[in-house]
């Protein structure tokens, strides 16, 4: 089956062909109105009707190229922008969390400041399929997804990484102290949710937090290392965030 990415390259390339064809198009149709500009004076109707004739054909073949370069053009767009989104809660994935993660460090680096990396794991998320069943559970993981997002600012970036394992994109942070209150303003939220499915549900999560420059450097060294700090809320009970440390022993609200 081909992948997205094979997908639009195809889509490139036939995209390159015609918006060649239509070019070429136009350049023969210019040529061809000079042509019917000199023979006006020379040629007798018969000949005049011809070149009319073709004149209109050429109208028409540059017309339906251009439509079909523009048509495929969308189709590439729309496949772009699906490329990027989870297809269940239409979160950001993690192809456009490395986007969003460059973008934040670049600004990070040149202004010499902090971003943060929250990596959240649902509790107990397989009991909820197992007696609940996968429908009940696709509608928790949307249902949290409304709640993360409502909970953070417009510049910060929520991506579901796949099954019930989501990241928040935190830049431009303040404070040291600050990524500690989004985690706790997220756990909150989903302490609210007691319905999803036509069912009461009850949803917490644990969270572990990396901050860069201080962990570490790079999108993958932050997600490890924020993810080691989850195992250890996860290990303290779940519902509660701790921060990385080499030792061990970040702070943590648990």
């Amino acid at each position: 089956m081909a992948t997205i990415p094979d997908t639009l390259d195809a889509l490139r390339a036939e995209l390159a062909s015609l918006q060649s064809q239509a070019v070429n198009a136009r350049a023969e149709l210019a040529r061809l109105r000079a042509d019917l500009a000199q023979a006006r004076t020379q040629l007798d109707g018969d000949t005049m009707h011809r070149l009319l004739a073709a004149n209109e054909q050429l109208v028409v073949d540059a017309m339906r190229a251009r439509d079909m370069a523009d048509s495929t053009a969308l189709l590439m767009a729309e496949l772009s922008r699906s490329s990027e989104l989870d297809s269940l809660t239409q979160l950001p994935n993690r192809l456009l969390l490395v986007d969003r993660f460059s973008q934040g460090l670049t600004h990070a680096r040149r202004q010499g400041g902090r971003l943060a990396l929250l990596f959240l794991d649902l509790d107990g998320f397989k009991q909820i399929n197992d007696k609940l069943g996968h429908r009940v559970g696709d509608e928790v993981l949307r249902a949290v997804s409304l709640c993360l997002v409502s909970s953070v600012r417009q510049i910060d970036t929520v991506c579901r990484l796949g099954g019930d394992e989501f990241i928040v994109l935190l830049p431009e942070i303040m404070d040291a102290a600050d990524p500690g209150l989004v985690a706790q303003k997220l756990m909150d939220s989903l302490a609210s949710l007691m319905h999803a499915g036509g069912v009461p549900v009850r949803v917490s999560a644990s969270i572990g937090i990396s901050v860069y420059p201080d962990d570490a450097e790079d999108i993958e060294a932050l997600v490890d290392c924020a993810d080691q700090a989850m195992y250890r809320s996860k290990r303290a009970g779940g519902g509660c965030y701790s921060f990385f440390s080499t030792l061990g022993s970040g702070a943590s609200a648990c």
